[in-house]
């Protein structure tokens, strides 16, 4: 049995990486826990995959999206493979 979650998401263009990229960054350069009372590391997720236009781009970008805010060296490049993975060229 299939379920949405199986199945492949559709492919995004180069613009939608380059942003969501450019967020990440941003995200990464300006995240702390304590800034804002009551803010989370899931709001800055979706601020960051914002770009993707309803697109989901599965748990695991979702995953290396939130470990790259808070260790941007360990998991850079890996994010950015898997975007480029997601995107049509």
């Amino acid at each position: 049995m299939t379920t949405l979650h199986d199945t492949q998401p559709s492919f995004i263009d180069r613009s939608q990486t380059e942003t969501v990229l450019y967020r990440v960054a941003v995200s990464a350069l300006t995240w702390r826990a304590d800034a804002e009372p009551g803010y989370s590391i899931e709001e800055e997720q979706r601020w960051c995959l914002a770009p993707l236009q309803g697109i989901d781009p599965g748990l695991p970008i979702r995953v290396l999206v939130v470990d790259t805010i808070l260790d941007p060296s360990r998991h850079r490049t890996e994010l950015v493979q898997a975007l480029v993975a997601l995107s049509d060229g």
